[in-house]
């Protein structure tokens, strides 16, 4: 594995997400980006599918705060017990601490208020602060470590590309439920992934170090 590639890619990531970040502390801590407001104005037309509105509703509480820990906690408990994989629940749990934690202290040090209009009913006292989206952080954490599990296990290559696709649709699914409900800007969906697959880059080459020391003692 060529260590530097995920090293600098998470790098490249990191600063996309802290320019970012300043931007919003420095210009839009009240208000959205000129590019926020049309997916927005998008997303609230599509809320008058009754549809529509039942699955991203479904879609964004199952990776709240109660069903985010739930999840976390089913997939730890899958790889630990079902496939025996030690490095990769101990990789999986710490890089979702880091990011609940770094989310955490972020949001604080950013202060931006919530989007005001077009919230569905069920969301209208959603609290806390807007960036990064935690939601939007979690999905790419969960499916972006499925994702990099699975890779030195698949021998395929198309499968590795299928694997690849289906992630990142769910991450984006999960991204725009945020935006559909209407608590989040689409930037603060950006930040909370860039923000996430740069934990997962940066953290990853240590991960497969210790797995294949693990393979090496074993």
């Amino acid at each position: 594995m060529n260590k530097k590639i995920y090293y600098t890619s998470g790098a490249i990531t990191t600063l996309a997400f802290l320019i970012l970040a300043l931007f919003v502390k420095i210009d839009f801590t009240h208000g959205p980006f000129p590019f926020d407001r049309p997916i927005q104005t998008w997303a609230f037309h599509l809320q008058s599918s009754s549809g529509l509105t039942y699955f991203f509703t479904h879609m964004t509480n199952i990776f709240g705060d109660k069903g985010g820990i739930i999840v976390a906690a089913l997939l730890a408990l899958v790889l630990y017990l079902l496939f025996k994989q030690k490095e990769a629940t101990i990789w999986f749990a710490a890089t979702v601490v880091l990011s609940l934690a770094l989310n955490t202290v972020i949001k604080v040090i950013i202060g931006r208020e919530r989007p005001d209009i077009h919230r569905l009913a069920a969301f209208a006292n959603e609290a806390g602060k807007s960036f990064p989206s935690g939601h939007s952080i979690f999905a790419t954490i969960i499916f972006g470590s499925i994702f990099f599990i699975c890779l030195g296990k698949l021998k395929n290559r198309s499968s590795k590309i299928l694997l690849g696709i289906l992630c990142i649709i769910l991450i984006a699914l999960v991204m725009f439920s945020r935006i559909f409900v209407g608590v989040h800007y689409p930037s603060d969906t950006i930040g909370g992934f860039l923000e996430g697959i740069s934990i997962l880059l940066l953290t990853y080459p240590t991960y497969i170090k210790y797995q294949e020391k693990s393979k090496k003692t074993n």
